[in-house]
């Protein structure tokens, strides 16, 4: 029974993993992007991707559930197992704030004032964003606590380049008669930058995910520091 049960947990662990390596491909995907916004190709691999992050987010959550019904696995088993099924359903949210940016890049003008002007920020959003991901990760593999404080606390540096793109937006347009592709510029910039701060939220939430499986507590008080100093874009 015990070689039974820990080939499930093999097996959701290997599963999580091929997820997470598609994730991180689509994050690939998304910086060629910010280069070649309308490049057929790759908008087709992020869809078709897309479609796969769905199927295995299925798959796992199906293993999770037979596995407890099934096994009835010990206290220290069955919190890493809903600690899997938690962060491949952030995953799989974060495959969907990624299709929602590559939607946002196809009807920008990379051409243009407001993506010119912030282009350096969401490159530097989207770097922080995947290091985070890729972080709290890592810090639930090797049960590394103080890494994963660490996501936590990158996350208010997310939060500020959103705020700095928010506010950055109307400047662009200051004195300057604004036609139909400059509003869908506006328009597309702020979701991008809105679905990256949200990948951030969701890297966040499997930082706390590896605190809870590490220290059995809910990390929610570890982060959002109330004053975020201003962060130069390097």
């Amino acid at each position: 029974m015990n070689t039974i049960r820990e080939n499930y947990l093999e097996k959701i662990r290997e599963d999580f993993e091929v997820l997470s390596k598609i994730v991180f491909l689509q994050m690939d995907y998304i910086n060629q992007l910010t280069v070649d916004n309308k490049n057929p190709e790759i908008h087709a691999e992020i869809e078709h991707n897309e479609t796969i992050i769905d199927g295995m987010e299925i798959k796992i959550r199906d293993e999770v559930i037979r596995s407890i019904v099934l096994y009835s696995p010990r206290a220290t088993d069955s919190r890493k197992i809903m600690s899997y099924h938690d962060m491949t359903a952030y995953l799989e949210r974060i495959g969907d704030l990624i299709l929602n940016i590559a939607d946002f890049l196809k009807e920008t003008d990379r051409n243009g004032k407001c993506f010119l002007t912030h282009e350096k920020i969401i490159r530097e959003q989207l770097a922080i964003v995947k290091k985070m991901t890729q972080n709290a990760i890592f810090a639930f593999t090797c049960e590394d606590t103080e890494l994963a404080k660490e996501v936590i606390q990158t996350d208010d540096r997310v939060d500020f380049h959103h705020k700095e793109i928010i506010h950055g937006i109307p400047v662009c347009f200051v004195g300057k008669t604004i036609n139909e592709q400059d509003m869908l510029d506006a328009l597309s910039i702020s979701g991008m930058s809105y679905n990256i701060e949200r990948i951030g939220d969701n890297a966040t939430n499997i930082a706390e995910a590896a605190i809870y499986l590490m220290e059995g507590k809910n990390a929610k008080h570890l982060h959002k520091n109330e004053d975020t100093p201003e962060l130069p874009i390097e």
